[in-house]
């Protein structure tokens, strides 16, 4: 890959990371000023402990493409970046754009994802 395309997708994944920390520490005292806040009643209390655990749990998927998006800068200074980890076939430039922390080409993920969907077993996932 060029090295100002290189550059542009390193400056996109940090902006992309900043963005999320902001939005994890937003979440996180949102959800300590619901703990916070006085509880009139029961009801109360368990709406406010239900509303609680959906921003940890919106926090914890944050931090899991926090994550990725450090491991992606990672492979972007040993020079690995936008190889699959699956089949070690370049990942297409289109999905670097939409998705630069991306692990896997499109074939390896879509495999990746049948596979899981067998293991969870029928019906698992759908409404």
């Amino acid at each position: 890959m060029r090295e100002q395309r290189l550059e542009t997708i390193r400056k996109r994944l940090i902006e992309l990371r900043e963005d999320l920390l902001a939005e994890v520490r937003s979440k996180n005292a949102e959800a300590a000023s619901l703990r916070d806040e006085g509880v009139a009643d029961v009801a109360d209390l368990g709406l406010t402990d239900s509303l609680s655990e959906l921003l940890h749990l919106l926090s914890d998927s944050k931090r899991e493409e926090i994550m990725n998006i450090d491991e992606a800068l990672d492979r972007l200074r040993q020079g690995s970046y936008g190889q699959c980890q699956g089949c070690g076939e370049p990942i297409d430039i289109g999905r670097l754009e939409l998705r630069p922390y991306t692990r896997f080409c499109i074939d390896c993920k879509t495999k990746m994802e049948k596979v899981e969907s067998l293991k969870a077993g029928p019906g698992k996932g759908t409404l």
